[in-house]
């Protein structure tokens, strides 16, 4: 488990926690937080107490386990609200595409990002200029289609790639570098993509992280993003998900 708090051009925080490859996100001002897709109520509970905050809101991008196991304990022990897409995991709040809300003293809007399932959201904070995107958008990839389709995921991702080029990108797993090594595989002769793979395995080397990235990275080496069209883009995600 593993902390990692990043300065932003607000006087909020962006702190990851790092559990397994899952990253769950705090956004942090003064002493009232928003958690973001909470796999883990424990580690939200130590960054907690360690800061004498309290949780204002829980935040879900999608209902799966591996982002929303931490829920029912947060809810409990902090009376907060769960806000997010429809699904069987405490929502008290269901967040639909084009809703505006604030949270943790900043504004958040909803972007309705499906693909991965049918009601993956995306929080866009645009005066930190930081996305939070899920399982829909990753480091050099994107997330399986299990329910919401191929071509739906390929609008999602063409929706998160207009963001400005400077926005933060926040995913829900730091696959960063089994990601840059098929995209490498895929675009042999990409010298981006290999700039990057290169620089990953550094930062990693020397116990940094690679994360968060930015939407310019990511249309400049992500190979999702480089497909021209959705027949190229089906193809490469088939390819990933045997990889």
């Amino acid at each position: 488990m593993r902390f990692a708090p990043h300065a932003t051009l607000d006087v909020m925080m962006i702190t990851t926690i790092q559990y397994g490859d899952n990253l769950i996100y705090l956004l942090c001002r003064e002493r009232r937080w928003t958690v973001i897709d909470p796999g883990s109520a424990r580690a939200v509970v130590f960054a907690l107490e360690k800061h004498g905050a309290t949780l204002e809101q829980i935040l879900i991008t999608h209902p799966h386990g591996d982002h929303t196991a931490g829920v029912a304990m947060l809810k409990k022990q902090y009376a907060c609200p769960v806000a997010g897409p429809p699904g069987d995991y405490g929502v008290d709040h269901v967040r639909h595409d084009g809703e505006i809300f604030r949270s943790a003293g900043t504004v958040i809007h909803v972007l309705g990002v499906p693909g991965h399932t049918d009601h993956d959201l995306a929080y866009y904070l645009s005066a930190q200029e930081a996305v939070f995107t899920g399982d829909t958008l990753f480091a050099a990839g994107c997330g399986r289609v299990i329910r919401g389709g191929m071509q739906t995921l390929w609008r999602s991702l063409a929706r998160l790639q207009s963001l400005p080029d400077s926005t933060l990108v926040y995913g829900g797993h730091d696959y960063t570098l089994d990601n840059l090594e098929f995209a490498a595989v895929m675009f042999p002769h990409h010298d981006a993509i290999r700039e990057r793979l290169d620089t990953a395995r550094r930062l990693i080397d020397n116990g940094r992280s690679c994360l968060p990235s930015t939407i310019a990275e990511e249309k400049r080496t992500n190979p999702f993003l480089l497909c021209r069209d959705l027949e190229a883009f089906r193809r490469l995600r088939t390819r990933k998900d045997g990889w």
